[in-house]
C-alpha cells in the first residue's frame, strides 16, 4: 500500500457528480440569493431538525461500542484514536444541542414554523411530511444503530465515515452559496429577502464559520490516523476498509442529494 491516499482523500475523488449536485443544488442557490419563500425554509429546517434525532443516536451507539483502554494515557498527544473520537463525539453532541437551539431561536426571530407533528396527540411527525432525504437518513443512521453487529477490526469505522461525509457535504455546500451570496453582496438588502434575512444574514455565516471547518477537519484528521494506524500498511485490511467506507459514502451523498427540497 505504498504511497496510499487517506481514506478521506480517497472517498472524495469517488462519485464526484452526485458530489456536486449535493454540494451546490438549487435550492442552496436560492437561498444564497434570499429567495426562498419561508414555507420552503419552514419545511426544510424542520426536517433538518429531526434529522438530529438520528445523528444524536448514532453518536450513542458510536460511544457505547468505543473500546477505551484501561491503561492511563499521561499524555495528550499520545491519546489513542478511541479517546480522540469519544472527545470528538462530546463535542458533537454539545453542538447538535446548540444548533437545534439556535434553529427555534432564528425561526422565531423570522416567523418559520419547525412543527411537522400537525397538532398530533402523539407528537410524531406523518411520513407523507418528511422529505425524501431525513427518510434516506434515518434509514442510514438505523443500520449503524441499535445491536447491529459490527466488525472487530474498527468496528467504528461505518459511523465515524457517516459523520464526518455528512459534516464535510454539509460545510461544503453552505460555502458554495455563501460565495454566491458574496457575489452580488451590497446589491440588495437583506432584510427585503422572501425570508427576511434568515438564510443571508443568520444561517450560511453559522454554517461556513472557522469553528466548523475545524471541527470536521479534526474528525478527518482522527479518521485518517486511526485507519493508517489500524491497516499499517497491509493491503487487505486497506481494501476492507476501502469497501467498507465506500459504501457508506455512496449511501451518505445519496441522502445529501434527496435532502434539499426542489425549487424552480
Amino acid at each position: 500500500m505504498s504511497s496510499a491516499p487517506t481514506l478521506t482523500s480517497h472517498l472524495l475523488k469517488l462519485n464526484t457528480a452526485q458530489f456536486t449536485h449535493a454540494t451546490q443544488s438549487p435550492f442552496l442557490h436560492h437561498a444564497a440569493s434570499g429567495s426562498l419563500p419561508k414555507s420552503t425554509i419552514s419545511h426544510w429546517l424542520a426536517n433538518d431538525r429531526l434529522y438530529m434525532r438520528g445523528y444524536i443516536a448514532l453518536t450513542g451507539q458510536l460511544l457505547r461500542i468505543l473500546q477505551l483502554p484501561a491503561k492511563p494515557v499521561h499524555s495528550k498527544s499520545q491519546d489513542p484514536t478511541e479517546i480522540r473520537l469519544v472527545d470528538w463525539l462530546v463535542d458533537a453532541l454539545v453542538n447538535i444541542r446548540r444548533e437545534e437551539r439556535f434553529f427555534i431561536d432564528v425561526a422565531e426571530k423570522y416567523g418559520l414554523d419547525l412543527d411537522l407533528t400537525g397538532g398530533s396527540e402523539c407528537g410524531e411527525v406523518a411520513e407523507e411530511k418528511k422529505i425524501q432525504g431525513l427518510k434516506r437518513f434515518e434509514a442510514l443512521f438505523e443500520s449503524l444503530t441499535g445491536d447491529k453487529r459490527t466488525s472487530s477490526f474498527l468496528p467504528w469505522l461505518e459511523g465515524v465515515v457517516v459523520f464526518w461525509a455528512t459534516e464535510k457535504v454539509y460545510f461544503e455546500a453552505w460555502s458554495w452559496a455563501k460565495r454566491k451570496a458574496e457575489e452580488t453582496r451590497g446589491e440588495t438588502d437583506p432584510t427585503n429577502d422572501a425570508d427576511g434575512g434568515a438564510m443571508r444574514v443568520e444561517f450560511i455565516p453559522n454554517w461556513t464559520n472557522m469553528e466548523f471547518i475545524q471541527f470536521v477537519d479534526k474528525l478527518e484528521t482522527i479518521v485518517n490516523e486511526g485507519v493508517q494506524g489500524a491497516v499499517n500498511g497491509d493491503n487487505k485490511k486497506w481494501a476492507e476498509v476501502c469497501e467498507r467506507a465506500e459504501k457508506q459514502w455512496s449511501l451518505l451523498l445519496s441522502a445529501e442529494e434527496a435532502f434539499w427540497p426542489e425549487v424552480e
